[in-house]
């Protein structure tokens, strides 16, 4: 009877605990946690937890965080870890990403030690989290790299073809402007001093044969309009040099030489130019000579102008100017001799003044005939004095 007693009551126990179970462990679920290293920044160390006003000191071990909306109180160093990034304009991966390791680590190893160990592994379970993380951006930097190494590849590739065209240009003799552009594409790569100084001789080089080139077109121009009288032709030419050398319009005053051509083209009246049509201009330059020898001077003079107008210009202006000088050279003499019989007459002798007054009249014939004689100015001054000797 006892035994049957024993065997009911294990049985009874049996039962009980197959009722009742085992005892449950707690299961606590783990955090999710976010990739960005920014959330780092969100948790909070046991010192950053506040406490009410009633709380025992030693009840700080039992607090597990404060809210995550609180506003903490940044430590010293973290405080000591920004100070060094404020002068940092960009994001730069060498102090930021260490600082944020640091915050992290810190704030993990103050939650371990405040017993709060919930906390601490959430931190630090982010750190295996970013391990793809950080193999994805070596890879995206790697990719990065290589198309910049590509990028600088093509450039100094361009670089290279901008030389050989620079090189090609100079040796066929290549305008200045051309060879200036292509300096100027070469030089928006970044250039070392040597290379810097080859492009200015280069470009030297091109100014100065151009500048000679342009300068001598300019001057054919002109003398056509001035010994030929082939204003439209000269007026092309130099409206040609404007659009071929427009680096050399202001040096070499291109469009002051338009002018010059349509003051020389108005001074030619259509009569002149007309003339030509039924005349020789050798024959009648001949005419014009064999005048000026016979000092028939107005006739002389009247036949340089028309071949002003003529494919003689040139010569024309030539005799024109020979003929001045002869002509005033004997006006001259003529007015010398009359102020030297002036100084040789007595004061008794009547017609005395009259030896100025022809004097005179010799001068202003000369200024009158002859408005572009080289003279002109020593003239007029000598015609000053013979006025003043009239006053006295």
């Amino acid at each position: 009877m006892r035994t049957l007693w024993i065997s009911f009551g294990l049985i009874l126990a049996l039962v009980l605990t197959a009722c009742t179970g085992a005892p449950r462990t707690e299961n606590f679920p783990k955090s999710e946690v976010p990739v960005s290293l920014d959330s780092l920044s969100d948790f909070k160390t046991p010192e950053q937890i506040s406490l009410p006003p009633n709380l025992p000191p030693s009840s700080v071990d039992t607090v597990v965080a404060a809210p995550l909306d609180s506003t903490p109180t940044i430590p010293a160093e973290e405080k000591r870890i920004e100070a060094e990034t404020e002068t940092v304009d960009d994001a730069d991966i060498y102090v930021d990403i260490p600082r944020l390791a640091r915050q992290a680590l810190a704030r993990a190893d103050s939650f371990y030690k405040a017993g709060t160990l919930d906390s601490a592994l959430a931190i630090l379970e982010k750190f295996s989290v970013l391990n793809p993380l950080w193999e994805e951006w070596q890879m995206q930097a790697k990719n990065l790299s290589e198309k910049i190494k590509a990028s600088d590849s093509q450039k100094e590739e361009k670089c290279f073809r901008l030389l050989i065209d620079l090189k090609n240009a100079q040796s066929r003799r290549a305008a200045y402007a051309e060879i200036k552009q292509i300096a100027d594409s070469v030089r928006t790569f970044s250039l070392n001093d040597s290379l810097s100084v080859y492009l200015d001789s280069m470009v030297n080089v091109a100014f100065a044969r151009s500048f000679q080139k342009a300068q001598s077109a300019r001057d054919s121009a002109l003398a056509l309009a001035r010994e030929k009288a082939d204003f439209l032709n000269a007026e092309k030419r130099l409206t040609e040099l404007l659009l071929h050398f427009p680096d050399f319009a202001d040096t070499l005053n291109l469009r002051g030489a338009l002018v010059t051509v349509a003051n020389l083209q108005q001074e030619t009246s259509l009569a002149s130019a007309a003339y030509w049509n039924s005349h020789d201009p050798q024959k009648e330059l001949e005419n014009a000579r064999k005048w000026a020898k016979e000092k028939k001077w107005q006739m002389a003079k009247e036949m340089y102008q028309k071949l002003k107008s003529s494919n003689l210009r040139g010569d024309a202006l030539r005799d024109m100017d020979s003929l001045y000088v002869d002509y005033c050279t004997e006006k001259r003499k003529n007015a010398a001799n009359y102020f030297a019989e002036y100084k040789r007459a007595s004061a008794k002798v009547q017609n005395k003044a009259e030896k100025l007054h022809r004097a005179i009249a010799e001068l202003d014939a000369c200024l009158e005939f002859a408005p572009e004689y080289k003279e002109r100015s020593t003239v007029i001054s000598n015609r000053q004095f013979l006025q003043s000797e009239l006053q006295k």
